[in-house]
């Protein structure tokens, strides 16, 4: 890895960060789904990055976006990591096939495919049960539909792009010095441990009171310090995971459509995994208040990422639906680090 190649790394991560950030307001129906916007930078680095620094973006775009949404200290991390992983495996495989071959739409749609079907296994086992494969055929459609659209876009933007073609011809890197402007949140320590017993007690509890007074204390935490809370994205996502559970009868049926018979046990077991989950994501978001250095070349590179996302949030009403290539263009091009410095690398 050169150090320009390097040095670029943080840059492809902050738009990670920008989009996940974008992504993460939209209300979705099952807490895992997402249209994928974080991975337009991937795709846009297959040509620019080498495997090492590639798969360093990967696990900083992993970090980064359970920092940003709070459910680093909740399995949906593990959703994210085996989502990017695979992902970006399988369009690092495709990389060094020709454009007039595979285009980025079908490199978008190959890496959505395998990141959905790993996230599908992985919420058969931790969330869903077996309800989950009522899911898969519109859960892929729309993955499917939405990477399409994300590699047409990845194709006009690397045609239009000045950003792009300055980073391509290697006039532009990005040598980064954080400042400390993280959150600081009163006494790290007692926060991290409270977290911990909180999370701790909310693995060992049984019953559904208990989970629901442990996600009360984790809510009334959070909107102590006034963290927003999007209350749509709650509720359809734990309606998702009702519904997928709702599929498996268990105990007493309450209602009858035909051949579905909606039972109470069913009803219950959703509920609870409901509930797990939103507390768990409860008690990440008010742990994740204070800073957690890592350390390397991930930890530096993360830190450097989060200091340039908070540049593009100053300026995120550059990007206009109208004019959304024209807009990200700017809105990278304003980034205040990246010079010129050929003669020194």
């Amino acid at each position: 890895m050169n150090k320009k190649q390097e040095a670029l790394v943080p840059v492809f991560g902050a738009l990670c960060f920008f989009l996940s950030a974008v992504e993460f307001v939209i209300p979705k129906p099952l807490p895992f789904l997402r249209i994928g916007l974080a991975n337009v930078p991937l795709m846009l680095a297959l040509d620019v990055l080498p495997f090492r620094s590639f798969l360093l973006l990967a696990c900083i775009k992993i970090i980064g976006q359970a920092v940003i949404s709070g459910t680093l200290f909740s399995y949906l991390v593990l959703f994210s990591a085996a989502g990017t992983l695979g992902a970006a495996l399988m369009m690092y495989s495709l990389r060094g096939i020709s454009r007039k071959v595979i285009s980025f739409a079908g490199i978008s749609v190959a890496g959505a495919f395998v990141s959905n079907i790993l996230q599908l296994c992985i919420g058969r086992f931790f969330i869903f049960g077996k309800g989950i494969w009522y899911m898969v055929p519109p859960f892929l459609c729309i993955g499917a539909v939405s990477a399409l659209l994300l590699g047409i876009f990845c194709e006009k933007f690397t045609a239009e792009s000045e950003w792009y073609a300055q980073i391509t011809a290697g006039k532009l890197c990005a040598p980064v010095q954080p400042v400390e402007d993280y959150m600081h949140a009163e006494h790290p320590l007692f926060r991290f441990f409270a977290g911990l017993l909180l999370l701790t007690l909310l693995f060992f509890s049984k019953t559904l009171p208990i989970q629901l007074s442990i996600l009360g204390a984790a809510l009334i935490l959070c909107l102590a310090e006034k963290q927003k809370i999007h209350p749509v994205t709650m509720i359809l996502s734990s309606l998702g995971i009702i519904v997928c559970h709702s599929f498996i009868p268990i105990g007493r049926e309450l209602i009858s459509i035909g051949s579905f018979s909606l039972t109470s046990g069913a009803l219950l077991n959703g509920l609870e995994k409901a509930v797990f989950l939103q507390s768990m994501i409860f008690i990440s978001r008010w742990i994740i208040q204070i800073r957690i250095p890592l350390p390397g070349m991930i930890g530096k590179t993360l830190e450097a990422s989060l200091y340039i996302f908070k540049h593009l949030l100053k300026f995120k009403e550059r990007v206009r639906l109208r004019n959304i290539i024209t807009g990200v263009d700017e809105l990278l091009l304003s980034i205040p680090y990246m010079v010129q410095q050929e003669a020194n690398l």
